[in-house]
């Protein structure tokens, strides 16, 4: 079964559209002048991925540089192999590769305006995940939610 066709790199901006067989996941938190610093500091690392429960490479973000994210829940330890598609001072974003239980991009940026965003564009990688999706679906949903509170943490320790 192919997947989905996007442009790498899609999800560092506002999606027009969200191409055929991919779901987008957004979520977006206001960042004052005085945080922006720090919320920029967090966000352009896996520190980031980090707080967020998963196990980081060693090394700071770059662009085409492989790595794996792992998490472990109910006991079960889940690698999921990324590949980095850019990286800069304000975010990063990531494609997953072969072995991912979802397929597509995630990304976090926080733009010239202030305003943070986690935004993923996937579909389970695989009929094992397509069987899982409600619950694959409820845990993406859930680490979206536990990113803004991670950028919140960070607003409210600089204010």
């Amino acid at each position: 079964m192919p997947f989905p066709a996007y442009e790498r790199g899609v999800t560092r901006h506002p999606l027009d559209a969200v191409p055929a067989g991919l779901r987008l996941t957004e979520r977006s938190v206001a960042v004052p002048p005085e945080a922006r610093d720090a919320v920029a500091a967090v966000v352009s690392s896996w520190e980031f991925k980090r707080r967020a429960g998963f196990d980081v490479p060693a090394e700071d973000p770059a662009a085409d540089v492989e790595g794996i994210l792992t998490k472990r829940m109910l006991g079960v330890r889940f690698a999921e192999p990324v590949r980095v598609v850019w990286a800069g001072q304000n975010g990063f974003g990531y494609e997953t590769r072969p072995g991912h239980p979802l397929y597509g991009e995630e990304s976090f940026v926080l733009d010239e305006d202030g305003l943070f965003t986690a935004r993923s564009l996937s579909c389970p990688a695989n009929l094992f995940w397509r069987l899982a999706s409600p619950a694959l679906r409820v845990l993406q949903l859930s680490v979206s939610r536990t990113y803004i509170r991670i950028v919140e943490s960070e607003i409210a320790a600089a204010v």
